[in-house]
């Protein structure tokens, strides 16, 4: 299966998620894979964002107030996690060809094995 194929279904599972499927044994090791990959990328634009956004943000609320700061980690949440589940910057798909190809020749190690 092609990592283009698993699409972008990852993004926005909170860790408790992403766990459970690390675990799973009904996800394929390339679904596990796409998932990590894709949340990884997700928190690498987040924060890439939140510093990108902080100048954006400036005389909007007061800055020390809690609403500020509740606002301005919601939008970068939004906004990263529509990057990464609109490709991203490819970060996610690189990794994901790294662990898969890693995983397959685990894989054929363990035949030869046999």
């Amino acid at each position: 299966m092609e990592t283009n194929d698993i699409g972008n279904n990852y993004v926005g599972m909170d860790s408790s998620m992403l766990l459970d499927m690390a675990h799973s044994k009904h996800a394929t090791e390339q679904q596990k894979n796409a998932a990590v990959s894709q949340q990884f990328e997700s928190v690498l634009v987040k924060q890439f964002l939140k510093e990108a956004l902080k100048p954006m943000f400036k005389g909007v609320f007061n800055e020390e107030g809690g609403a500020h700061r509740m606002y301005r980690h919601f939008f970068t949440d939004a906004i990263s996690e529509s990057i990464a589940s609109g490709g991203g910057f490819g970060v996610s798909s690189i990794l994901q060809q790294q662990l898969n190809q890693a995983s397959s020749s685990k894989n054929s190690e363990k035949i030869e094995k046999k």
